[in-house]
This record gives C-alpha cells, structure tokens and sequence, in this order.
C-alpha cells in the first residue's frame, strides 16, 4: 500500500536529517574530549578528575568545532550537489585532522564523510565518491610524511576499514535498487504488452461479431425488402431471421463488453463461449440467405477438443462465412471440422469467383480473383483468422484455388490450453 504523503514526508525529513544530527553529535562530542586530553590543569581538590578545563588556544578550540560541525552542517544540502559538497565535507575533516595531527580521537571528522560518501554513491555522484574516497585514504600517509609523527599512521587502519565499507556496501545495495527498478520496468512493459493483447483480443472479438452480423442482416434485409410484395410470407421469414441474428448479435456484443467491466457471471444475461456445436446454426444462417452449404463435423467427442480450439473454429468459420456471403458471389461451400491426429482441422471452400481487388497480404496469393483481405475492414477479417490460429500454435492458410473459388484452411492443436 503507498504511504500517504505526510508519511513520505516524514520519511524524507528523517533521512535528512539523522545523518546531520548523529554526525554533528559524535564528531563535536570526541573534538572536545581531545581539546581537552592534550592539555588538563589541575583543578580544585574537590573537583579535580571531574572538570577539565582546555588550555588550548582560542583560535583553535574555535577552529576545530567550527570544521567538527562544518561536515554534518554540509550534509543537509549533498542530496542538491552530492559530488562538489562530498568534496567540501572530505575538505573539513583533512583540516581538522590537521588541526588535531597525532591523535587518534580526530577520526572522529570522518563520521560525516562516511554519511557523505553513502550519499553521494545513493545519488549517482559514484565517481566523485570513489575519488574522494582515494584522496582521504592518502592523508594519512602524506601527514606523515610532513610532520613525521608515525600516529598518523595508525589512521589508515580504521580508514582502510571504513573505506571499504562505505563503498562496497553502497554499491551493493546501489546495484539492488538498479535491479529493482529494473524488474519494475520489465513488469510494467509486460502489462502494457497485456492490455495490448487484451486490446486486440476483443477488437477481433467485436469485429467477428459485427461483420457476421450485420452480413447477415443486410442481407436478409434485402431480401425482406425485394419480396415484399410479391412474396410477404417469405419477407416475414427474412425479418425474422434479422431478429434472430441482431438478438444473438446484441448477446455476444454484451458478453464482450462485459468482458471489459469485469462483470461477474450471472450479473448479465450474456452469451455462452461458441464450440463446435455452434457452427451449425452459423451454417443455418447462411443457408437461410439462399447459399448451398455443405457442413461436415467429424470430432467423436467434442468434450476432447479444448475449449479455446473450440472458440477458434466457430470464429474461423463464422469469418470465413462471412466473407463468402459479402464477396464470393458463390453458389456452394464446403465447411469441414475434422479431427486429424493431435490437430483439429478446419477448411471452407467455396466456388465463387468473387469481386476483383488489388492483391495483399495477410494470407492471400498476390494477384488472386478475390482477395478477402482488401475488403472495407482492412484486411482485419483474415489478420483476425491467422491471429486465432496462431495464438493456439497452430497453422493458418488461405488463398484461390486452381480450380476456381477461395479456400481457407486451418489446424489447430488439440493440445493447445483452454
């Protein structure tokens, strides 16, 4: 659950902060203990061993609180600049090791450098905090070399320690996050790559639904229309058909839409999923408009078939139907759902010759009598066809046939998930 942003707020100022205060209250803190264990008087009897009083020079005391307090003062603003202010803190803790050369307690001005080199590395400044890092290592040896008090040695002990902490664990912990991010970035590309699924998935949907539809409708309509007076019962007969085909239309239509509302099942009177029973009240509604249609289903036992294999078939038929209705100008089709090994097999063929268009793709020979693909639905009917099957693993053609006509075919694994 995302934190409110008075929670985020309250994260932040404590990341701010913390640093600041615990590296101001550890380094001020062992700066005074050291002023005051290179020179203690002796006090009053009563007293003595419990009030030592610094006996160094004021400019001194002043100038070691002031670079004690420099580096958690500059800590506030190295989130702004973490690579120009790192520099500016590793600066004061040199001069205040400097300052208090040959005791060991002036470590203490690296407590802020640490934060600041965390930080920095947390930031992107990897390399600001690396040279930093190297150069502060070397004081210790360059102080010596000047002053040739060997106490300054004893300082690249704990700095070798600490610098190898602060920064392979910033690293580590650096490379995690670039590896979270990363895995967030791959989970939403899959997202986006899903609902761009799910997008095409019911545009195919609505498209097999509408174009078979409304097909029939129109031309049932047109029947309707042209024997009206000459035929009336024949007409009544057409009308009813468009009634039946717009109702089963409005429930497939529904359940897509339902789909997208999420709608849990009973909450609508929505259609059931097609399997292969279906097909023959498709064929009906073909044969109802005057075409000759042959239908032969050959699965003993469709409760075998896969449920989406199903689904494939009825909607490679229907669009396939579709598209003889609209532009073979056929007489007969041949529709045949077979079992064949591990595969179910579906072909429609018919012996139209169709409308000339320009060739394409999707599926069709160039240059055919009739390519279904250059239609007013762009292509989308066979790219849908294609797209069913292949979804499955399956094979999918269509094309003209030598001998006069149009032919699509299709194999679907029986294999393929529900």
């Amino acid at each position: 659950m995302p934190a409110s942003p008075e929670e985020q707020s309250r994260r932040s100022a404590l990341r701010v902060w913390v640093p600041v205060v615990l590296s101001a209250f550890v380094q001020l803190a062992t700066t005074f203990a050291v002023l005051a264990t290179r020179s203690v008087r002796s006090a009053p009897p009563w007293v003595q061993h419990h009030t030592p009083q610094i006996e160094q020079p004021a400019a001194i005391v002043v100038a070691a609180l002031v670079l004690a307090l420099a580096g958690p003062v500059l800590l506030i603003w190295i989130r702004r600049r973490p690579g120009p202010v790192l520099v500016a803190i590793a600066s004061a803790a040199v001069l205040g090791e400097a300052l208090l050369i040959g005791v060991v307690g002036a470590v203490a001005f690296y407590i802020s450098v640490i934060f600041g080199v965390v930080i920095a590395v947390f930031h992107g400044a990897r390399l600001w905090a690396w040279i930093v890092t190297g150069v502060l290592w070397l004081t210790p040896i360059a102080l010596y070399l000047l002053t040739r008090q060997a106490g300054t040695l004893l300082l690249l002990v704990p700095w070798t320690i600490v610098s190898i902490l602060v920064l392979v664990l910033p690293e580590g912990a650096r490379n995690r996050r670039a590896w979270r991010a990363q895995l967030l970035r791959d989970a939403e590309a899959r997202r986006a790559e899903e609902a761009q699924a799910e997008r095409v998935r019911v545009a195919r949907e609505l498209h097999d639904v509408l174009a078979h539809s409304l097909s029939q409708i129109n031309v049932q309509a047109s029947v309707g229309l042209h024997l009206f007076e000459t035929q009336p019962e024949k007409a009544s007969e057409a009308l009813a058909n468009v009634k039946e085909t717009s109702r089963q239309a409005l429930g497939e239509v529904r359940q897509v839409l339902g789909m997208l509302r999420g709608d849990e099942p009973g909450e609508a009177p929505l259609a059931p999923q097609h399997e292969l029973a279906g097909i023959r009240q498709l064929v009906d509604g073909v044969r109802a408009q005057g075409l000759d249609v042959t239908l032969r289903i050959e699965p003993t036992d469709a409760s075998r078939v896969p449920a989406a294999v199903q689904q494939a078939a009825y909607r490679i038929v229907q669009e396939a139907l579709t598209n003889v209705t609209k532009h073979a100008a056929a007489h007969h089709v041949d529709v045949v759902v077979a079992e064949s090994g591990r595969a179910l097999k579906v072909s429609v063929v018919d012996d139209g010759a169709g409308e000339k268009s320009s060739p394409a793709s999707a599926g069709s020979t160039a240059g055919s009598p009739r390519n279904v693909a250059t239609t007013s639905e762009g292509g989308r009917g066979l790219l849908g066809m294609r797209e069913r099957a292949e979804l499955l693993g399956g094979i999918f053609s269509a094309g003209p046939r030598a001998g006069g006509g149009f032919e699509v075919r299709a194999e679907l694994p029986l294999g393929a998930a529900s």
